[in-house]
């Protein structure tokens, strides 16, 4: 799984990046691939994944964001997108764990302290599961009845450096399952 940080860019997330190809299209990255990038998030309607969430009307914003965007070719279902974009997000508590930062995993969701730390939807194109997720940087730009914190009310200010210890963090469990997945044989 290729990763790739973008530091010297703002991106803003809009829902479009979770098309299929988004990372060879934009970036020229071919294959399994994370990437992560930092900027406003506005979810337009129509690019809308959860279906509850457009049901319900939801905004999905921030004003700014570290962005996380997977995808991956291996296995195209959503039960394989969804338990992937579960194991990212509990990869990405401990990692937040390490900085001194005690969270709380609901589902998809990060939390600390009873705020929502961070945003994420899971889904398949017909070539590949592709996942998005979102860390706030500041609780800055959230639609009201969201309580929400930011990284940077937890301390961590260098935002740089959380973003490239968690792509590598994230790549390098990827890379663990799926090297666990092929030294097995299978049972008779």
């Amino acid at each position: 799984m290729e990763l790739l940080v973008v530091k010297d860019k703002r991106i803003d997330y809009d829902g479009s990046a979770i098309q299929s190809h988004w990372a060879y299209r934009n970036f020229g990255i071919l294959g399994n691939s994370v990437v992560v990038f930092r900027g406003k998030c506005d979810v337009k309607v129509e690019e809308m994944i959860d279906i509850e969430d457009l049901r319900q009307s939801k905004e999905i914003k921030s004003d700014d964001m570290v962005h996380y965007i997977i995808e991956v070719f291996d296995l195209v279902n959503t039960l394989f997108a969804s338990t992937l974009q579960k194991l990212f997000i509990a990869k990405l508590c401990e990692v937040l764990g390490e900085y001194g930062v005690k969270t709380n995993r609901k589902g998809d969701d990060i939390y600390v302290n009873g705020k929502k730390l961070s945003i994420s939807i899971a889904t398949v194109s017909p070539v590949s599961v592709k996942i998005h997720i979102g860390i706030n940087v500041e609780a800055k730009g959230i639609p009201k009845g969201v309580d929400a914190i930011g990284l940077k009310e937890l301390g961590i200010t260098d935002i740089e450096d959380f973003m490239e210890k968690t792509g590598k963090a994230l790549v390098a469990e990827f890379e663990k399952v799926k090297k666990d997945s092929l030294k097995v044989r299978w049972a008779q």
